[in-house]
């Protein structure tokens, strides 16, 4: 008897690449999920801070690799019609998405309300419901130059 016989030996199959719109899907689930963090620690009244990896140099000058705190901006502002009232802009990149034709922004009663807007949201965006939206502000259509006159 080998000694490969023991092992269990199968085809190589390698993962699926995701598409380029589940790809879209996953960066705009992300960031939700990260301002959700954000909107919840705002209810409970605790700040907010995301950490990133990056390169660094030691005393001695090797590059090592740190956490350092990144920068995360809300989507969310007060609405000015209301002492509680908030608007939210859902972003891709830093472009506002288009969530209904001509309106870009979402209304929200309160603080507390704000993590529950996001989940809902989140989970259109995973359902694929704002897929033409994120289509549109990923790759905005190119303007045509007139041709040169003789």
């Amino acid at each position: 008897m080998s000694i490969m016989s023991k092992l269990n030996i199968v085809q190589l199959k390698r993962p699926a690449k995701m598409t380029p719109q589940e790809h879209r899907r996953a960066k705009l689930v992300a960031k939700l999920v990260e301002q959700q963090e954000m909107a919840q620690a705002a209810v409970e009244g605790r700040s907010y801070s995301a950490t990133k990896r990056a390169w660094a140099r030691d005393e001695n000058g090797n590059r090592v690799r740190v956490q350092r705190e990144k920068r995360v901006t809300q989507w969310w502002f007060p609405d000015g019609t209301t002492p509680d009232a908030l608007t939210m802009v859902v972003r891709y990149g830093a472009k506002p998405v288009e969530l209904a034709k001509g309106r870009r922004a979402l209304s929200v009663p309160n603080l507390a309300a704000l993590p529950e807007v996001i989940k809902v949201v989140t989970q259109a965006v995973i359902a694929g419901e704002l897929d033409a939206a994120i289509e549109a502000v990923a790759n905005p259509p190119k303007l045509k130059l007139p041709a040169k006159a003789g």
